[in-house]
């Protein structure tokens, strides 16, 4: 029996509305994205995160804490970051793209200075999700140009010469943790020791760039920590911008 052609374009429509209906329903569903700001300059100033529904200043930047989470949808434009205090050639407020691969979850948006940017800025996201990146692990991101290995507790994690994040899991209980820090080609040197007080409750997301004072050492270390007490501590919100 042959399907008439009417009712085989009906069908062929319906299948494309249906598939329109899941992309556009998958492209708008809402993330939320968190913001951390590289230095205090960044920090200070008016900066707003837009999509295809609305825009929202960002409120309370720090360079050493994650800002509260926005959700974010991206439908027929971008989302974007708004510079509200430089304009583009159309007089409109700098925007830039921030483009968030498939599949994260809780975006961390870093602000990283530019100035060849209309913005004056430089965007990088960071998978932040505690699936990945659990509460008590450790997540480094090297950008200090120079493959690293760091020792914990006897074991050794290669931090190669990018900015790739790598994460380590000290699992078990809170505890202090001697550890080290290596130049890969030189490994009975360390560059860096301490001991640090790893908790379960904590976790540590750990920028390694390169020193500016020889005195100190090849690198140096910027640490963001998160404690999620003091997020169940906090009354609930709706998400809303």
């Amino acid at each position: 029996m042959k399907v008439p052609l009417l009712a085989h374009s009906l069908s062929a429509r319906l299948r494309a509305v249906i598939v329109t209906t899941l992309v556009l329903g998958q492209s708008l569903h809402a993330i939320p994205l968190r913001v951390l700001a590289w230095n205090d300059e960044i920090a200070g100033r008016k900066l707003a995160l837009g999509d295809a529904k609305s825009s929202a200043t960002i409120d309370a930047m720090h360079p050493s804490k994650r800002t509260k989470p926005y959700q974010v949808a991206a439908g027929d434009k971008p989302v974007v970051i708004q510079a509200l205090d430089r304009t583009d050639k159309d007089g409109k407020p700098a925007a830039s793209q921030i483009l968030i691969p498939p599949g994260i979850r809780q975006p961390l948006l870093l602000l990283l200075p530019d100035e060849k940017s209309t913005t004056g800025l430089s965007l990088y996201v960071i998978d932040d999700d505690t699936t990945g990146f659990p509460w008590g692990g450790i997540r480094f991101i090297n950008a200090s140009g120079k493959k690293l290995a760091f020792v914990f507790e006897k074991k050794t994690v290669v931090l190669p010469a990018s900015w790739t994040p790598v994460s380590v899991n000290p699992e078990g209980v809170s505890r202090n943790m001697e550890t080290q820090l290596f130049l890969f080609d030189q490994p009975a040197a360390p560059i860096y020791s301490a001991i640090w007080e790893q908790q379960q409750d904590v976790r540590m997301l750990i920028f390694i760039v390169a020193g500016e004072d020889p005195r100190l050492g090849p690198v140096a270390m910027k640490m963001i920590s998160e404690d999620r007490r003091a997020t169940l501590a906090k009354p609930a919100t709706d998400g809303k911008k």
